[in-house]
């Protein structure tokens, strides 16, 4: 597949060689620059060096400026790290690892974009039709919302018009009794993961690039979890005795376009 696609990636730069020496071409997108995938993320020269830290509810005071509930414990004891400079709304690169800001999260940054939202969020930059696809596991231990206004929906796949944003919700578990919708969760169980699809078409329907991405719950050592379930069996969705995390890991994984939407675009350069 990758030979094939660098095959059409070459004549697609043929042809575009080849019209810059007559008449001026339309003004395209380049190739790369086609689907981005977005969200917010721990700063990248933070990860490795620290942690993040949580203010309890007696500490906190009524009303307070919206500060993530936390704060950042580096590793050698001694390098500060002001709390709207931890988490950054970044791209995902292909094969790069990345630890994602804690689920549902609200922090106002001064003369910055505020981070603001429920479960996890992922930022779709792209101009056609996307759809979101459950690969594994392919059930209600991941949840996948499409409008987050009024009325919200939630499907076992995500189809909007992009560019879009998708809530995505990692349960952790099937559950039967437990409501599967409009579930907003503060915390999941660690140590899951998930692999959801990414499809995108142009607006005729045809297929333009699919990336693959994995989400992954890792262990949170500064969360409380086993003092905020201490009280017993809370149903369903929360037990005790389930270790729980507020933060995932993410990748892209793959990114692949498809060819004959590569062929169509040089095609396209002689008309």
């Amino acid at each position: 597949m990758r030979k094939i696609i660098s095959l059409l990636l070459l004549i697609l730069f043929a042809c575009t060689a080849c019209i810059r020496s007559g008449a001026e071409p339309e003004e395209t997108v380049p190739i790369d620059e086609v689907l981005k995938i977005r969200t917010w993320l721990l700063d990248e020269d933070l990860e490795g060096r620290g942690r993040w830290g949580y203010i309890s509810d007696e500490e906190r005071t009524y009303p307070y400026k919206a500060d993530g509930g936390g704060y950042w414990i580096p590793d050698d004891g001694v390098t500060q790290i002001e709390n709207e400079d931890v988490f950054v709304l970044e791209e995902l690169e292909i094969g790069v690892p990345r630890t994602m800001a804690p689920m549902t999260m609200s922090m106002a940054r001064e003369g910055r974009e505020s981070i603001n939202y429920y479960n996890l969020l992922l930022y779709i930059d792209f101009e056609g039709i996307v759809e979101v696809v459950k690969v594994e596991p392919n059930d209600s231990s991941i949840r996948l919302v499409y409008s987050l206004n009024s009325p919200i929906i939630e499907g076992e796949t995500a189809k909007r018009n992009g560019p879009c944003t998708i809530n995505v919700c990692p349960v952790g578990k099937v559950v039967v009794s437990e409501s599967t919708k409009n579930l907003v969760a503060r915390n999941t169980l660690v140590d899951k993961e998930y692999i959801l699809q990414i499809r995108c078409c142009a607006w005729d329907g045809t297929p333009v690039v699919t990336a693959d991405v994995k989400i992954t719950s890792i262990p949170d050592p500064e969360y409380s979890w086993e003092k905020d379930f201490k009280e017993g069996r809370y149903g369903e969705l929360y037990q005790t005795g389930e270790e729980r995390t507020r933060f995932c890991k993410i990748e892209l994984l793959s990114y692949e376009y498809n060819e004959m939407h590569l062929l169509k675009e040089a095609a396209s350069m002689y008309e």
